[in-house]
């Protein structure tokens, strides 16, 4: 059986940027790890975990500021939507610049599309391809466990930004009709904010009801 554990930072952006540690037993993975601390590692020590993986759902420097101190501790592979590659080291689609910040990871990462299954755990990760917040934006269905792991794809009550120098308003109906496919008992972990249910985000979520 998995858990979640979040990280929740107020950090020094005010973006409140959530981060997920998924476990079982032994393996564990990084869901957007958003700060550059040594939180995340000290956890997965403590805990005898092994890193698997860090799963980003899209390559904004809020959701990644992380990744280098995971990659240089542990080394575990980094998966991200295949569009969103270009945020690993383009500063402009991943809003440093915006930030007057530095963020460029230089790992090579392995690329996932549309209905691609990542195999971690016992169970099967689904990845959903979700583009309008970021052109590669994914989220990651843990269908059996009934979690979904929504980046800057859906929040409580609301959607992701669609006016960012990586975002593309066109795919923004179909993207959200991906979501409205997911059963309505699995519960939803956004890149901000607090958690949710697909029932309520299905009935109080103007986004999700146009």
């Amino acid at each position: 059986m998995l858990t979640v554990v979040p990280f929740i930072y107020d950090d020094r952006d005010d973006l409140k940027a959530n981060t997920y540690i998924i476990k079982d037993n032994k393996k564990c993975v990084v869901v957007d790890p958003s700060a550059d601390n040594d939180n995340l590692g000290n956890y997965i020590e403590r805990n005898g975990l092994v890193l698997e993986a860090i799963l980003l759902t899209h390559s904004h420097i809020d959701h990644m500021r992380g990744v280098n101190r995971l990659i240089a501790r542990f080394n575990p592979d980094l998966y991200i939507g295949f569009d969103d590659e270009i945020g690993l080291t383009d500063q402009d689609y991943n809003c440093a610049n915006l930030m007057n910040e530095y963020c460029v990871i230089n790992k090579k990462p392995i690329t996932v599309s549309d209905n691609e299954i990542i195999k971690i755990f016992d169970e099967d990760i689904k990845v959903i391809y979700t583009p309008f917040h970021t052109k590669g934006a994914v989220c990651y269905y843990f269908s059996n466990s009934k979690l979904l792991f929504s980046g800057d794809t859906l929040f409580k009550g609301v959607i992701g930004r669609t006016d960012l120098p990586s975002s593309t308003r066109a795919p923004l109906r179909e993207s959200l009709a991906k979501l409205k496919l997911i059963p309505d008992d699995v519960k939803v972990y956004p890149g901000h904010e607090g958690f949710t249910t697909m029932k309520e985000e299905k009935v109080k979520n103007i986004f999700l009801n146009r």
